[in-house]
């Protein structure tokens, strides 16, 4: 029979109790040690609260070291498993405080980990049979106690105190999760994820996990760790030497057995937390933060630029107004320049020849519904219109001249590729974001006709503009995205389920090729992020379609940790997460989901 002992904080007792509820005599043999049982009251020192006092069983010296040490000779294990940080998330990530932002939070629980939990391994390592197992604490609860979910007796140090919303205790869960496996890894202990039944949709603690308390998992929370658990101990080798789970007992290896847990779905996917979920291995390059960081592309790139800039990286911009409210009224901070959402490769490939004299359309000015003249090629730029023909062609100018000052100077473009379809002149091949007479001109058929790009020719569009940024710019990098966001509506004779599904393949595989093919090319998977699985479709807003502030965090999260310089990723999401300790950030953040589309103007 199997021994196992656990050893841990109040997070044990869910494991505890399930194991005495519903044991299986296939199980192994679960001893639990709760740390409090072996605590010692330290007398308090001068000036320290009450709190800080019972804090200090949470502490390696607020226990009987002796007792620990007697109580794990008396078990015998083969396996110890190890819960001893919760704490710190639990308290901090409740809690609302004026004086205390979020990036504060997450520096006090990173720090706490990275001294409080080594103490506790020095001590208790020795002790431990060789094979040592870390789970860490529930993730939150999505309602919080002010909402009426638990008795008041039973949240009596959240009385009365207003608390941090889901997003931001999820957040400072995360971070702890973050610290405590980069302390494991240093220690050789074996981290184990929660298992995926225990998050709800969101990414918080499911309902049936709850406990009758706000910051513990109950009893069917302790049955889902107990299974995970007793599978990592039977299907997971204790020593590098033996095979990995992965490869079938009595077989020789095969071409699967050494590749990392990325490889496979139920490491990388079914075992990790919906937000946790990173599908990005080694880019070929990362962006320091002195590079200038250009944007384009359809309207989910709005949402990395907005990011970007609030980031702390060099966001370039070549084209600004003095006047920022009504800036971003105009699109003046939707992208880099004034170009407006560029949906298909043609058109990024279009814009550059237009601003370097090599294409110059038929179409010049189109005569907007109210009277007002707009740009064919950025009909939105101005809301209310421009005043005359005139003005549209010396804005235009000052605009080419923007984008070819972008062109040459940027170092790294991150180019979002939204659709294949759209709408072209017959007579010279220019490619409109939206079809004549929907914001401006009049349709023509004779002169206006429907285009449903392959994948040839996306691919060709990408590699000519590649060829051509080269020329101006030989040092540029490029990194390529596809839009999650489905199709507003499709001019295909088909179901536009069917039509955005065949468009985002397309621009999948496109940006595939190309960045296979250049060294200086990377694709991030933003698309996988917010429409894989692992979200079941939470990253979408009612409508099935706007993206979730929360998807583009985890976009975001997962763009800075691998797709920046070493230091970069860190200094700009705390400066993220401090903005958003103001309401004024906050309130950026919510509009980040009204994105300004060109594509909308279709919707009925």
């Amino acid at each position: 029979m199997r021994k196992v002992i656990v050893i841990g904080h109040s997070h044990t007792i869910a494991l505890n109790q399930a194991h005495a509820r519903l044991r299986n005599p296939a199980d192994p043999d679960f001893d639990f040690l709760l740390l409090r049982e072996v605590a010692v009251r330290l007398p308090p020192t001068p000036g320290m609260t009450e709190e800080a006092h019972k804090a200090t069983t949470n502490t390696v010296d607020g226990i009987d070291r002796a007792k620990v040490a007697a109580r794990i000779a008396q078990a015998a294990a083969d396996v110890a498993v190890l819960c001893i940080s919760g704490n710190e998330h639990a308290a901090l990530g409740l809690i609302k405080s004026r004086d205390v932002g979020v990036a504060q939070k997450i520096a006090y629980v990173e720090k706490a980990i990275a001294t409080r939990l080594p103490p506790w391994l020095d001590f208790l390592l020795p002790l431990l049979p060789k094979r040592v197992l870390f789970y860490t604490a529930p993730p939150p609860i999505a309602a919080g106690a002010l909402e009426g979910k638990f008795p008041a007796e039973r949240i009596t140090m959240f009385k009365g105190k207003m608390l941090e919303p889901p997003s931001v205790r999820l957040q400072v869960w995360q971070h702890q999760c973050r610290a405590v496996r980069a302390v494991c890894e240093r220690y050789g202990i074996e981290f184990v994820d929660p298992p995926p039944r225990v998050f709800d949709a969101s990414g918080m603690l499911a309902r049936a996990c709850w406990s009758d308390e706000p910051t513990h998992g109950g009893v069917e929370y302790g049955r889902l760790v107990l299974d995970r658990l007793i599978e990592v101990i039977d299907g997971v080798p204790a020593s590098s030497e033996t095979p990995r789970a992965t490869e079938v007992v009595g077989r020789g290896k095969h071409p699967y057995a050494e590749l990392p847990d990325a490889s496979f779905w139920k490491q990388s996917i079914s075992l990790v937390a919906p937000a946790e979920v990173d599908p990005v291995s080694a880019p070929p390059f990362t962006i320091a933060r002195t590079d200038r960081v250009a944007t384009a592309g359809s309207c989910f790139a709005q949402h990395i630029s907005k990011r970007l800039r609030k980031s702390g990286f060099k966001y370039f911009v070549t084209e600004s107004t003095p006047d920022a409210a009504a800036g971003e009224r105009r699109g003046f901070y939707d992208f880099s320049a004034r170009y407006g959402n560029l949906y298909t490769a043609r058109q990024l490939l279009q814009l550059f020849d237009r601003a370097f004299g090599y294409f110059r359309p038929i179409d010049r000015v189109w005569k907007r519904h109210d009277g007002g003249f707009c740009d064919p090629f950025r009909p939105r730029i101005e809301p209310d219109g421009f005043a005359s023909e005139a003005a549209v062609e010396q804005d235009r100018n000052r605009h080419h001249q923007a984008v070819r000052r972008m062109f040459r100077q940027l170092d790294v473009l991150v180019f979002t590729l939204g659709l294949t379809e759209c709408w072209v002149s017959r007579l010279d091949g220019a490619v409109y974001p939206v079809a004549p007479g929907v914001v401006g001109g009049d349709f023509d058929p004779a002169q206006h006709a429907f285009v449903n790009f392959t994948v040839r020719e996306t691919v060709a569009d990408l590699e000519a503009f590649i060829a051509k940024l080269k020329l101006v710019n030989p040092q540029a990098r490029m990194i390529l995205t596809v839009s999650p966001v489905p199709l507003v509506a499709t001019a295909a004779d088909r179901h536009v389920l069917v039509s955005t599904t065949y468009s985002k393949s397309v621009l999948r595989v496109a940006a595939e090729e190309v960045s296979r093919a250049h060294a200086h090319v990377c694709y991030f998977p933003s698309y996988e992020i917010i429409t894989g699985p692992h979200a079941r479709g939470s990253y979408f807003e009612a409508d099935r379609r706007s993206v979730t502030e929360a998807g583009v965090d985890h976009v975001m999260r997962v763009f800075m940790a691998h797709m920046t310089a070493p230091g970069t990723a860190a200094a700009s999401t705390d400066r993220v997460q401090a903005d958003a300790d103001s309401d004024a950030a906050i309130a950026e953040m919510e509009a980040l989901a009204d994105a300004a589309c060109d594509e909308e103007m279709l919707a009925r």
